[in-house]
């Protein structure tokens, strides 16, 4: 599973990432690499069976602190 996830990754990533960079964009190729690399991870440790917890409960706590709740 993990093999068809790091397959999917390139091609989107190639298929993504090649135009920005051949436009010059090079502000949205970074913002875009970070996303997609945060992303990769995230799906690379679920598919290798890598419990993920839920954030939630870390934004709740923001939410809360800010509303005065």
């Amino acid at each position: 599973m993990y093999v068809l996830v790091i397959l999917g990754y390139i091609i989107i990533g190639t298929i993504e990432m090649v135009p920005l960079y051949k436009k010059n964009q090079k502000k949205e190729l970074i913002v875009y690499a970070f996303f997609f690399t945060a992303a990769f991870i995230i799906s690379l440790l679920l598919s290798l069976g890598v419990e993920i917890p839920s954030p939630t409960k870390p934004i709740e706590k923001i939410v809360k602190s800010i509303m005065g709740k």
